[in-house]
């Protein structure tokens, strides 16, 4: 009895294996190891620090900003390859690698082995970034993507809690940083063991398009060399000639880049899809928040370590209080459902703003839980809690199936970038950690702050309601986009 399905071609395989969407959703939401792995080594990256202390900050910094490139530039190229080789395998390729990666980084004896192990958990972790949202939401139809994407959201925010906490309780009891990278090993051993069951192949009859590795290489340097100009801008000064060349090396490979879409015969990424609205306006509206969101979680634990000398447990369980209240993705997902995705975009911006507002006006130099931190905290749980998967569920609004890869790679890529940027940016402003200062991590928050704004005001612009074209049979407009009630 066979369990893949075929769309686009004349058949369609009937006798499949009865399909349990939630279950289905939890185990694809086990591509959540990137986060939880993610937020492990956030909180660890202070003793990392330590343990290499001739190593600069700014060199340290591609623990995250190297695994981010590599994860966002291949999104596209993973997306592609889950469309034609099927979804459900190459996200369980991605996971075999991903777990070697962190196998890799806790085994490192060198800054230099141990960016490349990042690099290495980066490139696979696009794998299921790229395929993971698909598998867990294919199985609901489109009306009740908001829903599913609420309980996406929900197993994202668990995995950002339990991230955070095991690694901080291990770091406070005496482990090594090193235990923090094999978090989620035990999490990707049992998706392993229980995706080839659970998960249902979908892949598409057409023939493999080929990759277009001349783009590969484009949008990798790009983003590469704009993440390397911003990390260095604190060390070179912004109006020095090696930063503004940098930058405008990374804008002339940008250029190429979008050349090369538009003129390759099978380009890396079709711009189609940013002639509808929804996706357009929802993919651009998230940039400033993502920055703004990634942002805090790499300054959160440099700020309780070295200004307010918190223990690594103390910085873990903070960490996850943002996490728990972002739970409320799920009653948002239901909302997004019946009244459309705007409404939250919008919100949860401003909030998300206000938070890091009142970072700026409330925390001092001495250590202040109740009265400084946990207000932003909440406040800043509630914004991402609004906008952070509804903004993924908006941009894949009205898409048919065979599409959701490849936009949600497209998606992903860019939501990468720019929190591969959001690190970027603190570093530039703190500098090196001999240097920093309140005064400093101000100048961040009010960063955060305008990124949080611009998404807001982008967000505007997302249709209120999805239009409704006449629709065929089974309920599907004409143009693939499913009316919003």
């Amino acid at each position: 009895m066979t369990d893949t399905v075929r769309e686009g071609g004349a058949e369609r395989a009937a006798a499949v294996r009865p399909v349990r969407p939630f279950l289905s959703l939890l185990v694809a939401s086990g591509g959540f190891v990137i986060v939880l792995d993610s937020f492990a080594a956030a909180v660890a990256f202070p003793r990392i620090e330590e343990a290499f202390a001739s190593t600069p900050r700014s060199t340290l910094a591609w623990l995250s900003s190297g695994y981010s490139i590599a994860l966002a530039a291949l999104l596209l190229v993973a997306g592609k390859l889950g469309d034609s080789y099927g979804r459900r395998r190459v996200f369980l390729v991605g996971m075999a690698g991903f777990m070697l990666g962190a196998l890799a980084s806790a085994a490192a004896p060198s800054p230099v082995i141990l960016i490349t192990a990042r690099v290495l958990q980066g490139c696979f972790g696009a794998m299921m970034v790229s395929t993971s949202i698909a598998l867990a939401i294919q199985e609901y139809p489109p009306e009740r993507r908001g829903v599913a994407m609420g309980w996406v959201g929900v197993m994202g925010s668990i995995a950002s809690l339990v991230g955070p906490v095991a690694a901080g309780s291990i770091l406070e009891y005496g482990g090594s940083w090193r235990w923090a990278f094999l978090v989620s090993v035990p999490v990707g051993a049992a998706v392993l063991l229980a995706g080839p069951r659970v998960l249902r192949e979908i892949r598409p009859a057409e023939h493999v398009e080929p990759i277009d590795l001349v783009g590969v290489v484009l949008v990798t340097a790009s983003s590469g060399l704009l993440t390397y100009g911003i990390i260095q801008s604190g060390a070179w000064g912004w109006g020095s000639g090696r930063t503004l060349g940098v930058l405008v090396a990374a804008v002339t490979l940008g250029v190429a880049f979008v050349v090369r879409c538009r003129t390759a015969a099978a380009p890396l990424l079709s711009f189609e899809l940013f002639h509808q609205r929804p996706f357009l306006v929802a993919t651009v509206s998230q940039l400033g928040s993502q920055m703004s969101i990634f942002a805090l979680f790499f300054w959160l634990p440099l700020f309780l370590t070295n200004v307010w000398d918190w223990s690594p447990s103390g910085v873990g369980w903070v960490v996850a209080i943002p996490l728990v209240i972002s739970m409320i993705s799920l009653p948002v997902g239901r909302f997004a459902d019946r009244h459309g995705y705007r409404m939250p975009l919008v919100v949860g911006g401003f909030v998300g703003a206000a938070a890091m507002a009142w970072f700026a006006f409330a925390a001092g130099s001495t250590s202040d839980f109740g009265g400084a931190l946990v207000p932003g905290l909440a406040l800043f749980g509630v914004g991402i809690g609004l906008i952070g998967i509804t903004a993924a569920a908006a941009a894949l609004a009205g898409l048919e199936a065979q599409e959701l890869a490849t936009a949600n790679a497209v998606f992903q890529a860019s939501r990468r970038i720019v929190q591969t940027l959001g690190v970027a940016v603190v570093v530039a402003i703190l500098g090196d950690r001999t240097n920093e200062s309140l005064a400093a991590f101000r100048r961040v928050w009010w960063v955060c702050a305008v990124g949080f704004v611009a998404s807001s005001l982008v967000a505007l612009w997302y249709p209120s309601t999805r239009r409704a074209p006449a629709t065929r049979p089974g309920g599907r407009a004409s143009d693939g986009s499913v009316p919003v009630r």
